[in-house]
């Protein structure tokens, strides 16, 4: 198995653990950064992709995609859930081009621990994997851009554009802020340099949005 599917594996474990070891009351919850799930309807949709994506049931419609998975999963509790989700070896499928499932996991990961108040245990090895996903965020080669992250030392570089990009942060924040799990006010404030609009250029399609208010996180 690959580092990619090593890292989701590990992932599953971790949320697994979390889960199991946290009663159906408390997963009942809301979960701040996915406002429209509980923390029980985050776990459906993690289920709910390694069913679909085992069954070959891609997204046409992502949004549509994903409510499918939290009703059909609706009677089942998360802790059953869990169990469910360990039947499938997804991990073993796992190479670069398929990264998106490692980020999707891993961001819902660190809401569900959000949610519940406790620290996120995200590995370096994984945050490295999903730093090198997240410069695909840039669209570098159509904004004309030459990108250059530097994340907890290490450098993720993108692009031979005409306009530079720099940042330098923890692997932790530009993930979380990539996916719109920071507000407007804090990635502003990250160590932006550039002679662009890089948050227009990071929320453009409107997949993500910043959140509407300050977020901080628990972290190991």
């Amino acid at each position: 198995m690959n580092e990619y599917g090593i890292a989701w594996n590990a992932s599953r474990q971790r949320v697994s653990d979390l889960i199991t070891g946290t009663s159906l009351v408390e997963l009942e919850r809301l979960a701040p950064l996915t406002p429209e799930w509980r923390v029980r309807d985050v776990v459906a949709h993690l289920v709910g992709v390694a069913q679909d994506v085992s069954s070959g049931n891609f997204p046409r419609d992502f949004a549509a995609w994903t409510a499918a998975q939290v009703e059909r999963l609706r009677s089942v509790d998360a802790h059953a859930l869990v169990r469910q989700w360990h039947e499938f070896a997804i991990g073993e499928t796992l190479s670069e081009p398929l990264a998106i499932a490692l980020f999707d996991q891993v961001t819902h990961e660190a809401d569900i621990c959000h949610a519940l108040d406790v620290p996120s245990e995200i590995d370096d090895e994984t945050l490295s994997l999903i730093s090198k996903f997240t410069l695909n965020r840039f669209g570098a080669a159509d904004n004309d851009l030459h990108v250059i992250l530097t994340l907890d030392g290490q450098e993720f570089v993108t692009g031979t554009g005409q306009h530079r990009v720099t940042l330098s942060a923890t692997a932790f924040e530009w993930f979380r802020a990539s996916s719109g799990r920071r507000s407007l006010r804090q990635i502003e404030a990250m160590a932006w340099r550039s002679d662009v609009d890089v948050i227009e250029i990071l929320f453009r399609s409107g997949f993500f949005t910043p959140s509407q208010h300050d977020v901080v996180e628990l972290t190991r």
